[in-house]
């Protein structure tokens, strides 16, 4: 019988918020399996360490709440690239409570955490259509809080529910393009969204309180390599002992 496996060698591949440490260990993970990638993320010098680390891949700076960084990287997309064969979107902002926010704080939550994932999934679907293939993929990062819905997490939630029914309709209209939709819902990951020192991460990750990032890169390998007849729709992944507010 086949492993199942989908080997990644030569396949075109953007990371979105791949400075971060979800981001940053997908990219290795599939580095080391000879994807062709761009990384994306707003923090230039971070992508610029990573790409180093991991063989001198492609990078663009880019703010995605914005039509303009959008655009910026899906022009880099065809020129580094020359299409797209799959998308793991990662990037995203932690939030406040709603009323401790002024409009253009919220707005801005919202563009990062949902409006770019709409318009990067849309764009990226374009070229996937183009390329020939019936192995593409779109992993989209969510988040389990839309179903702990924490008080102080109105407006986040409000995104990553967003996400959550986009993902799980969309995949239903691309069935019959062989275009793939996956949601991952990670529960607290240990990066430097949590509200703690670097430090702190380190001791709750040991207590099983955060996900370490690189446990949830492995749920994503795990749907991005599965072969064409195999959709993983929904994964959800979480520390063991999280506390629920």
């Amino acid at each position: 019988m086949p492993d199942g496996n989908a080997p990644l060698t030569d396949r075109k591949v953007l990371i979105t918020g791949a400075a971060g440490g979800v981001g940053r260990a997908v990219a290795a993970r599939m580095a080391g399996q000879g994807a062709r990638l761009l990384l994306a993320d707003r923090d230039e010098q971070e992508l610029a360490r990573l790409a180093d680390s991991i063989g001198g891949v492609d990078y663009v700076a880019a703010d995605l709440s914005a039509r303009s960084g959008i655009d910026l990287l899906f022009a880099k997309v065809d020129a580094s690239l020359g299409g797209l064969e799959m998308l793991v979107a990662c990037a995203g902002v932690g939030s406040g409570p709603l009323m401790e926010m002024d409009d253009e704080g919220w707005r801005y939550v919202v563009e990062s955490n949902l409006s770019s994932y709409v318009a990067c999934t849309r764009l990226a679907i374009e070229r996937m259509r183009a390329s020939g293939r019936d192995d593409c993929i779109v992993i989209l990062v969510g988040s389990i809080s839309v179903h702990i819905k924490a008080v102080g997490e109105s407006v986040y939630n409000a995104a990553k529910g967003g996400v959550a029914s986009f993902a799980e309709t969309l995949r239903k209209e691309m069935i019959p393009e062989r275009i793939r939709i996956t949601l991952i819902e990670p529960g607290a990951i240990g990066s430097a969204m949590q509200p703690f020192s670097a430090e702190e991460r380190v001791v709750l990750m040991r207590q099983h309180k955060l996900l370490p990032p690189e446990e949830v890169a492995d749920a994503i390998m795990f749907a991005a390599t599965r072969g064409p007849g195999v959709d993983v729709v929904t994964l959800r992944i979480e520390p063991l002992d999280q506390k629920i507010l």
